[in-house]
């Protein structure tokens, strides 16, 4: 019965690969958009997270077919979150 125990403990300690992608990076975009928004933010922070933030946008941007749907959902859900 011990031997099961260890071998349980084996598969947990497994590290499964993340899988991260342009849709991801996006709802992030939107994440940030909304909290800033909502005042999520102290005044210190503003400066990294807005860098942060553009880099996201950007990178979607980069690795989206259609650049102006990408941007343009962007701003819509920042705006429907008002």
């Amino acid at each position: 019965m011990s031997e099961n125990k260890k071998d349980t403990a084996v598969e947990t300690n497994e590290v499964q690969e993340v899988q991260l992608n342009v849709q991801h990076i996006s709802f992030a975009t939107q994440i940030i958009d909304a909290a800033s928004e909502r005042g999520g933010f102290k005044g210190p922070e503003l400066s990294s997270v807005g860098q942060l933030r553009d880099l996201f946008a950007e990178f979607v941007k980069q690795n989206t077919p259609n650049e102006e749907s990408t941007e343009d959902s962007v701003e819509e859900t920042a705006e429907a979150s008002k």
